[in-house]
């Protein structure tokens, strides 16, 4: 739980400061955790049989992550004056 706290701390930590201070590589970057985390979540193996602690647990996985996301296409992409040039 300590690191799912922490890695939401770093994602919204992100995100604010990239909305803050109209730095949009910040927000690129919590999109980029947040992909990595979705992959490394979404495809690690599961028993057929898991309890249900795990599934939440899981599922607080995804919505951090989908935070990450949200940040980085509102604050780091839509903002993004150069729109792809990373300029």
């Amino acid at each position: 739980m300590k690191l799912l706290l922490l890695t939401y701390g770093v994602i919204l930590a992100l995100g604010i400061t990239s909305m803050l201070s109209g730095v949009h590589y910040l927000a690129n970057i919590a999109g980029f955790i947040s992909a990595i985390g979705f992959l490394l979540v979404f495809f690690k193996d599961r028993p057929e049989d898991e309890p249900d602690s795990a599934k939440r647990q899981r599922r607080y996985w995804y919505i951090v992550f989908a935070t990450g996301i949200f940040f980085s296409l509102i604050f780091g992409s839509l903002w993004n004056t150069h729109m792809g040039n990373m300029i």
